[in-house]
């Protein structure tokens, strides 16, 4: 397993204290993610993604979106808690 450093070990700190996760979602999967969230067990609605954004949806009057600035995936913490909850359950039949 690769060691991350002290000063990396500080910057995701403060990433996350500012609640705020780059590079979390893969860029290659952001269309299986929306397609996850979009399917009848999940009920998120695609919206038009707005100038800098890759992915917006919107649910029970609660919008979320991935930003991209040209080299890495920003998003805040209700994003973070859906990707890896796809990451954890996107093959499971309930």
């Amino acid at each position: 397993m690769k060691k991350i450093s002290l000063k990396s070990q500080r910057k995701m700190q403060q990433d996350a204290a500012r609640g705020r996760w780059y590079n979390l979602v893969e860029l290659r999967r952001v269309p299986e993610f929306a397609a996850w969230l979009a399917d009848e067990n999940h009920g998120w609605l695609g919206q038009s993604p707005d100038d800098g954004e890759i992915l917006r949806m919107h649910r029970d009057g609660t919008t979320i979106a991935v930003r991209y600035d040209g080299r890495r995936t920003i998003c805040g913490r209700h994003v973070m808690a859906l990707w890896y909850t796809f990451l954890c359950f996107r093959n499971h039949q309930f």
